[in-house]
């Protein structure tokens, strides 16, 4: 990672917050929520057994930023994360708690923050479309992490044999993705009749055979990334090759509107209107198109009948699922197109044009 980048964007972020900060009419603000930490620091892991009130936070003025941790994490934090970023240090000793340190911090200053505190303004609704945009060293972390999920579903997937619990094969590919310094945060192994009943199942001690459809999300520098692959023991039936094929059509409508201004609601409008007069009309009603995700596992963009409109460089996580076949992969939205974070490399895929783009869909594959 280019360290000169990544503390220009935390630069930036710093000037993104003191604009914040002056529209608050306040002299301050502080993170506390991991996600704003992650994302104001570009990525700094937290490691270990941490209580939500000893992780650490940010403080910043809009001019100059101090790291708030307690003495347990100063050293590694310093030493293995945020060297040479510009970060001083504001630090509370383990048996006092941080709560003292934050009391003492915002004594008779007008600070705002991003948990609920008696007086003090939140800045959450401000920052939210701030973090929709990735920054460049944001988006070269993400595809490396892109990158190594979809190669360890696909490492999985084709070493899975017939039989196999789904429990067994969750393991095997949560072990892949930690093997290359990534967290697994979220597997799901669906085998069987069970791709049909559940779309949001987990995994269990039923055996895989038949189809499976391997999930994972991973997590690393603060981001996350998730992505599917499908596996047949055998050929599968022509009822799931031709729901496969609509789950398709649908990933590369969900890709096509991933533009500036497209629209959760606008990506199922399309998709419905592909699939009129189908067995499949009515599947969207079944679970959620798709969530926003960079700095959050999955974070609604439609809320109540309302959509928030994508940006460039929002990363988007699309779940295409059809009675029982789903495809699920993240992409960055693009200026013209967007960009596959977690793109078939050693897997067939499907190559489906729309309006002149080409997307590069993962296919079914047969073991």
């Amino acid at each position: 990672m280019n360290e000169w980048s990544r503390r220009s964007d935390i630069d930036a972020k710093q000037a993104i917050l003191g604009r914040v900060i002056a529209e608050l009419n306040c002299e301050a603000v502080v993170l506390l929520m991991p996600a704003h930490v992650a994302w104001f620091t570009s990525g700094m892991n937290v490691r270990g057994l941490i209580a939500d009130g000893e992780r650490p936070g940010i403080y910043t003025n809009g001019r100059q930023r101090w790291l708030l941790c307690s003495n347990t994490d100063t050293q590694r934090l310093f030493d293995e994360e945020l060297d040479g970023l510009g970060f001083m240090l504001k630090e509370w000793p383990w048996p006092s708690g941080r709560a003292t340190l934050l009391g003492e911090l915002v004594a008779g200053k007008n600070v705002a923050t991003d948990r609920p505190f008696p007086t003090m303004p939140l800045v959450n609704e401000k920052l939210r479309p701030e973090l929709r945009p990735l920054m460049p060293s944001d988006v070269a972390r993400l595809r490396d992490l892109g990158g190594l999920v979809a190669h360890a579903l696909e490492a999985t997937a084709r070493n899975t044999e017939r039989g196999e619990t789904e429990q067994d094969i969750a393991g095997a590919l949560a072990h892949r993705i930690f093997h290359k310094g990534a967290e697994a945060h979220a597997i799901s192994v669906t085998a069987g009749n069970r791709t049909r009943q559940f779309r949001r199942a987990g995994y269990s001690a039923a055996p895989a055979d038949g189809v499976c459809t391997l999930q994972a999300t991973g997590f690393r520098d603060g981001l996350y990334a998730t992505a599917s692959r499908t596996i047949s023991f055998g050929e599968p039936s022509a009822e799931f090759r031709t729901a496969y094929e609509a789950a398709c059509k649908v990933a590369a409508i969900d890709r096509h509107i991933a533009e500036p201004g497209g629209t959760i609601a606008a990506a199922v409008d399309t998709a419905s209107s592909v699939l009129k007069n189908t067995p499949y009309e009515h599947e969207w009603r079944l679970s959620p198109a798709g969530y926003g995700t960079g700095w959050f596992q999955a974070d609604e963009l439609r809320k109540a009948g309302l959509d928030e409109k994508f940006v460039e460089n929002q990363a988007i996580v699309w779940q295409a699922r059809i009675a029982d076949a789903g495809i699920v992969d993240t992409v960055l939205v693009g200026a013209d197109s967007c960009e596959a974070i977690t793109p078939p490399t050693q897997w067939p895929y499907k190559r489906i044009t729309l309006a002149g783009t080409t997307f590069d869909i993962p296919d079914l594959l047969v073991l």
